[in-house]
């Protein structure tokens, strides 16, 4: 099942720095893979399109 539901972008009044909300009921589904403070990587795609992933661990060698 994947979740989906509608948002708005918004902007901070005092730069430009803007936010993307995410609904209540997605946050709480067992499903929803992103925990409060984690990192992570936004790719915005030349239509528009914006994905959020998790951000890759990166391990010492």
């Amino acid at each position: 099942m994947v979740l989906k539901g509608e948002t708005r972008i918004t902007r901070s009044k005092t730069s430009y720095t803007q936010y993307v909300t995410i609904p209540s009921w997605i946050v709480r589904d067992s499903q929803y893979p992103f925990k409060e403070g984690e990192e992570v990587e936004i790719h915005v795609d030349p239509v528009g399109r914006i994905e959020i992933r998790k951000k890759k661990e990166v391990t010492e060698r």
